[in-house]
């Protein structure tokens, strides 16, 4: 009877866990469009390994932000946990025009496109 009572107070409290943990990753803060814009630059500068791009050297005073937009990412846990992608199309001097596909939380780069590919 005592080891059944201690059980059911450990599955309760996982449950309790579980519930805290997916309400946080629900609500996570979004990156501001500053933080943005910064990350995408940093991208540019030193984009991921796996992308097969060169680093282009632009500075964050050299870009205006022409797009920022919100996706949902994919993936069954991605949409009931509600995490978001970021897409940041910059504007150079040079009229060029990438766009960086990030993660919304964190500024990670995932991928780079655009006219500079």
């Amino acid at each position: 009877m005592l080891k059944a009572t201690n059980l059911k107070k450990k599955v309760f409290l996982i449950l309790v866990f579980l519930i805290i943990y997916i309400a946080y990753l629900y609500q996570k803060p979004i990156l501001t469009t500053e933080e943005a814009t910064g990350y995408a630059v940093l991208c540019l500068n030193f984009p991921p390994k796996e992308s097969g791009k060169k680093a282009f050297d632009i500075y964050v005073h050299d870009v205006t932000l022409e797009k920022l937009s919100i996706d949902t990412k994919s993936g069954i846990f991605n949409q009931f946990t509600n995490q978001r992608e970021l897409s940041v199309t910059l504007k150079t001097k040079n009229g060029e025009e990438p766009t960086i596909r990030m993660d919304a939380y964190n500024g990670k780069c995932l991928e780079v496109t655009g006219p500079l590919n």
